[in-house]
């Protein structure tokens, strides 16, 4: 009985640690933003710009994003840092028979990365200068090469490094010190 209560315990602990960490106003307050600008219809003249708190950011990652589009990825924190400097830490989980060929060693991973965030013409991608997955060191670069060796079937084969069209409605986006501007 006392080990159930304390497993309960524990469990409502860490729940109240994590909501204490994301805040679900301020991650609505980005999510209203971005949905707004994406349904916005006819281009500005003038380029306009939002800023938005590191917290902010971690918010809406971590209660719509991941949920919505990468419910693979359990937990994201960035730090965000100046000049386009990021790091941070993902928490993955892989399950389910779209995994079931992954071994098991990889089924349950912690990132840690930093890099730099480039942004030019709508796009953007994350340049990864150091990795570690759960506690080891690997080179950014031989990741990506056994990352495309796992490709050998597909006809379109993607990369680490790889660019991404900006969400829509967004025009560029510059990192600061705990904080992000996008541009629309």
């Amino acid at each position: 009985m006392k080990l159930k209560v304390c497993i309960i315990g524990l469990i409502s602990f860490s729940v109240l640690l994590i909501s204490a960490e994301f805040s679900v106003d301020k991650a609505k307050k980005m999510d209203d933003f971005l949905r707004r600008i994406r349904e916005k219809t006819k281009d500005a003249i003038y380029l306009k710009k939002m800023t938005f708190s590191e917290r902010e950011l971690n918010s809406y990652l971590n209660i719509f994003y991941l949920k919505r589009y990468s419910p693979e990825v359990k937990y994201l924190k960035l730090d965000l840092r100046k000049n386009n400097y990021v790091s941070g830490i993902m928490k993955v989980y892989l399950a389910g028979k779209k995994y079931e060929k992954v071994p098991s060693f990889l089924k349950d991973i912690e990132i840690e990365f930093s890099g730099k965030l480039e942004c030019k013409n709508y796009r953007v991608r994350y340049v990864f200068e150091k990795m570690e997955i759960n506690g080891t060191h690997f080179s950014p670069e031989i990741l990506d090469e056994a990352f495309n060796a796992a490709q050998a079937g597909f006809n379109v084969r993607k990369s680490i490094f790889d660019w991404f069209s900006l969400l829509p409605g967004l025009k560029n986006v510059v990192i600061g010190y705990k904080k992000i501007t996008v541009y629309y």
